[in-house]
């Protein structure tokens, strides 16, 4: 089900959070013509403009989480005026998840946004992060974050095992009442947040789709083929199956029993989900070019690892389809299971506000 909000709907989202430039202006004394000259570039190349300003020494990275803090803010207060009987930040302890290989480029920017956004939109919060046997710096930079940020935990796994087995660790360690994942390269932003959350009094899942993916179009190609893929072979019906940000109750990852250890782990995730009978709300999410680093989601071996996980994963056409899930996992399954989702029959469903 996807989510599209009327300008007529008063339950409506409110406008975008307050633009990153505006908030710039308000806190160093940027001249104009440069800030112009660096929007021009983030128009020119997609990518954020925080990070442009960083990479000119116009903006230090401490800055740029305070802008992020007061967009939230502000972000917050649109929406507690725009939904009136809502408690906003949301009232629920909210446990982040994120996956990291080989991100030691980017995983402080993304836990610096984190801690700077999370407070606003929330009343409880954790950073969990899987360091998925790095061979870069991201474990040691991840664990000296953990010491000074009492909301963040580091996990490692000490050889890497794949995207599926680290979601499943961080989902199988998560305490909140509401289970959240994203990827660690900074692609999301999550000032995006709120969509996740409003429809969580009536959906147990939610999940984001890429209006526009900032992705290369090999990759687009690749993600186009295996959603199709996925939805004749195992009869789930989504917008963008593997988008890296949905949210879930702690209901339905309780119920989950990961295996896949590769790519699959969204398509495993949403698979036991439909078999159960629960609905999928779908709201466009902000996607952004990859900074640093390199993708290994389009990688061979990360491809041919998905199809490998396939043919067992067909089985959740057949299973799962009582809300009660077996006693216990196969003997197979992950020494560290994650959750399990389910959607509504093979389809999801279209989300109204509230």
């Amino acid at each position: 089900m996807e989510m599209e909000w009327s300008t007529r709907d008063p339950s409506a989202p409110p406008a975008e959070w307050p633009l990153f430039g505006q908030v710039v202006r308000q806190l160093v004394p940027l001249r104009l013509e440069l800030l112009e000259d660096c929007l021009n570039r983030q128009r020119q190349t997609g990518v954020r403009l925080g990070e442009i300003l960083q990479r000119r020494d116009l903006l230090t990275r401490d800055q740029v989480a305070q802008v992020l803090q007061l967009q939230a803010r502000e972000a917050a207060g649109a929406w507690r005026a725009t939904l009136a009987s809502w408690a906003f930040p949301y009232p629920t302890f909210l446990s982040l998840c994120l996956p990291a290989y080989n991100e030691e480029a980017n995983i402080e920017d993304t836990l610096d946004a984190a801690c700077a956004v999370l407070p606003e939109f929330v009343q409880q919060h954790e950073i969990l992060v899987v360091n998925d046997g790095s061979t870069d710096h991201t474990g040691i930079r991840v664990n000296r974050y953990a010491e000074r940020e009492p909301h963040v935990r580091a996990l490692h796994h000490p050889h890497n095992r794949g995207y599926g087995a680290a979601l499943s660790t961080a989902l199988h360690a998560a305490r909140g009442d509401h289970v959240a994942f994203m990827d660690s390269d900074g692609q999301f932003n999550l000032l995006d947040l709120p969509r996740l959350l409003v429809p969580l009094d009536r959906y147990e899942i939610v999940a984001g789709y890429r209006r526009h993916r900032a992705d290369s179009w090999q990759r687009k190609v690749n993600a186009w083929a295996w959603n199709q893929l996925i939805r004749v072979v195992l009869g789930v019906h989504v917008r963008d199956l593997d988008c890296a940000f949905k949210v879930f109750s702690r209901g339905v990852v309780d119920r989950l029993q990961l295996q896949a250890a590769g790519a699959g782990i969204n398509a495993e995730i949403l698979a036991q989900c439909v078999r159960r009978g629960l609905a999928i709300c779908e709201v466009p999410v902000h996607h952004y070019p990859r900074c640093h680093g390199a993708p290994t989601g389009a990688a061979l071996r990360v491809i041919v690892k998905a199809f490998r996980e396939l043919p067992w994963m067909v089985r959740y056409r057949f299973r799962f389809s009582s809300p009660n899930p077996p006693a216990s996992p196969p003997a197979s399954a992950d020494p560290c299971p994650g959750a399990g989702l389910t959607s509504q029959g093979n389809r999801s469903e279209p989300c109204s506000g509230k």
